[in-house]
């Protein structure tokens, strides 16, 4: 009889642990799907253009590197607007906001600064919640007379997979927080849930340390930032190409990333500006010519933003001309678009 209410007490507290743990379990779920679904609301801060890249990148070709840029940037979530819960969603994020550059020197070593304003754009069309079919990114500086705009169309083919991660597994985590595994020197702390002050270095800012850093970054998080519902991506339509002149000149940057020696003929280009009208179609054999670019992988993932990538591999180079707009093509050896470029 004793043991049976040993027996009787024993498979008690057994399902009182049970329970216990359960429910502990069912609290750290929510408390960590709760941090997970913080997103992005502000991001503000301060950043030494130390390289040439990062002072042209804002327009500001005339200048030395060195400058300095006060951010104060808002995020926007952005979805489809013409299609919710469907198996193809569009997804992204907008931030935009003043950016103060001061410290600027010119040739003459003479001291400027500029006021403007930024405006970063990033869609993403999702198969599913870890594959992304193509992407949209758009970058729109204006300063004055100084401005820098251009949008990147993105096919993948086959889709990429961008897997959800964890913050944890991807930095190392020592006595000053969270240390990028890889250059450039990354590091990230945490004062509280919703905050995140980030040290960080430009790709190609060889000298410097978080400890020292390009950048000093505050982030901000909340559960339930704006949302702002926009068309779908840009939809590049094919045109034919016949009867335009041909240019050999193209943009400096483009020239930088391929060796454009072979001028081909190529029945076609793609566009989002079908009815407009160009005054050149030229095209080039990129055949050799192939690179991946994750630019500011590591600072997008410490914001928790999905990293950009983009891979140059393609068969044809099409450029496209009119007064305002050069738009740029990579096509496949089947003549499908894998990227398009315009640059205002």
């Amino acid at each position: 009889m004793a043991g049976g209410k040993e027996r009787g007490f024993f498979v008690e507290i057994i399902a009182m642990m049970l329970v216990i743990f359960s429910a502990i379990s069912l609290y750290v779920n929510e408390a960590s799907d709760e941090i997970n679904n913080q997103k992005l609301a502000t991001l503000s801060g301060d950043v030494e253009l130390s390289t040439r890249d990062s002072m042209d990148a804002f327009g500001l070709h005339d200048f030395k590197p060195g400058a300095n840029a006060k951010l104060t940037l808002s995020a926007k979530h952005l979805e489809s607007n013409e299609c919710r819960g469907c198996e193809e969603s569009v997804v992204g994020i907008q931030l935009y906001g003043s950016v103060l550059i001061t410290e600027l020197l010119d040739q003459e070593n003479r001291l400027g600064r500029v006021e403007g304003i930024l405006n970063f754009t990033h869609l993403a069309t999702y198969s599913g919640n870890e594959y992304v079919l193509a992407e949209q990114i758009n970058f729109v500086w204006h300063a004055g007379d100084i401005t820098s705009s251009w949008e990147l169309y993105v096919v993948h083919n086959p889709p990429r997979w961008v897997p959800e991660f964890d913050i944890d597994t991807l930095f190392v985590e020592t006595p000053q927080g969270l240390e990028s595994r890889s250059g450039p020197e990354l590091l990230i702390k945490k004062p509280s849930e919703n905050v995140r002050i980030i040290h960080a270095c430009l790709p190609d800012s060889f000298l410097c340390r978080s400890t020292a850093p390009d950048a000093v970054l505050i982030a901000t998080y909340n559960n339930d930032p704006p949302v702002e519902y926009v068309d779908n991506i840009s939809k590049w339509q094919q045109l034919g190409l016949a009867g335009y002149p041909t240019k050999n000149a193209t943009n400096m940057f483009v020239s930088e990333i391929f060796s454009l020696e072979n001028n081909i003929g190529t029945e076609h280009g793609f566009t989002p500006f079908i009815e407009s009208d160009y005054s050149t179609a030229t095209s080039f054999d990129i055949t050799g010519d192939r690179a991946t670019f994750t630019p500011l992988s590591a600072w997008l993932h410490a914001l928790n933003l999905m990293p950009l990538e983009f891979n140059t591999e393609g068969d044809t180079l099409v450029c496209l001309t009119n007064e305002t707009t050069e738009i740029y093509n990579i096509l496949s050896n089947t003549g499908s678009l894998r990227m398009g470029l315009i640059i205002y």
